[in-house]
């Protein structure tokens, strides 16, 4: 365990980075079986908490580009090759 309880910016970017990964991997889940109500609530789940997350960013005047997080979360349009 760290020695202080802080987080830096660069742990939360790390953090952001993991939630991103598993968001992609749920999208495409999504796409390949649409009717899968299961997938459908996790790709829904992972949207609402990128978005709690970009629009907290927003509030404290972070650059949301430098966490990966400059597109529109509620249609998760990003290249999915771009951000694994």
């Amino acid at each position: 365990m760290k020695d202080n309880n802080l987080l830096t910016k660069d742990g939360i970017a790390y953090i952001i980075s993991r939630i991103l990964d598993y968001a992609v991997d749920a999208k495409n889940e999504t796409e390949k079986d649409p009717q899968n109500l299961f997938y459908q609530g996790k790709r829904l789940a992972y949207t609402e908490i990128l978005d709690v997350i970009k629009n907290e960013l927003t509030v404290y005047e972070e650059d949301i580009k430098k966490y990966g997080l400059d597109f529109d979360i509620d249609n998760m349009n990003f290249n999915t090759k771009d951000k694994r």
